[in-house]
């Protein structure tokens, strides 16, 4: 039995944009999702939203506090509405404490940990740390992430931070140049080469910068797994 695990956020983002009522985007929710299903042939779902007390929020007060992000959501009324009627419902679950990006790792890991076959479906490029199968749904495209490939992924964004979310990495350091960084590094040295990197740019002070971006580029694979 294949596993279907949801970052449920944009899903729900994407149902009700540009809808007439909270009910025409619960329906159009339910036409994405089963089209989903039947393109990864999954058996079964869990799907994830954001909660309440997100750590990093408490952690880094602009934390996803831009304009445009601001923006999207005053645009489409109908999120918020879908969201509560899928919690009331018991069809998603909230990632209090947390983010749903977070529950879906934490879920893909349980997955993997008793050998479950499972497909991670997203618009989210920072979940590609997780190795295995993903359907990218706003390209109706599956792919599948090596464990190296996802490895590389994750310390490419520790470089590079992600202004989408506010997060600050190393200033003019794109994915190309932290391409060349990690360039013909394993897996086992590619920490060391970002510690060398955030040295050269900040001094005595790259353990506080590192564990800042670290912090809120990190996604947990178990509900106590934080970076340091």
């Amino acid at each position: 039995m294949t596993l279907l695990i949801v970052d449920g956020d944009p899903l729900c983002f994407r149902a009700a944009y540009n809808q007439r009522s909270a009910e025409e985007a619960y329906d159009r929710f339910e036409e994405k999702l089963e089209d989903i299903q039947n393109t990864t042939f999954c058996d079964d779902t869990q799907i994830a939203v954001f909660g309440l007390n997100n750590f990093r929020i408490d952690f880094y007060s602009d934390y996803k506090n831009t304009p445009s992000r601001k923006k999207s959501k005053a645009n489409n009324p109908y999120y918020f509405e879908l969201r509560q009627m899928l919690l009331e419902e018991g069809r998603v679950v909230a990632a209090d404490g947390m983010e749903a990006d977070d529950l879906v790792r934490i879920w893909a890991e349980e997955a993997r940990a008793r050998e479950q076959q499972f497909v991670v479906a997203s618009v989210d490029k920072d979940l590609q740390c997780i190795a295995g199968h993903h359907y990218i749904i706003h390209r109706d495209e599956l792919i599948h992430v090596t464990e190296d490939q996802g490895d590389k992924h994750y310390w490419s964004q520790i470089l590079t931070g992600d202004a989408v979310d506010n997060i600050r990495g190393l200033r003019g350091i794109g994915p190309k140049k932290a391409e060349r960084i990690l360039e013909g590094k394993p897996a086992s040295r590619r920490k060391q080469a970002v510690i060398d990197t955030y040295y050269e740019f900040y001094g005595k002070d790259w353990r506080d910068e590192m564990l800042h971006t670290g912090t809120l580029i990190h996604i947990m694979r178990t509900h106590d797994d934080m970076f340091s």
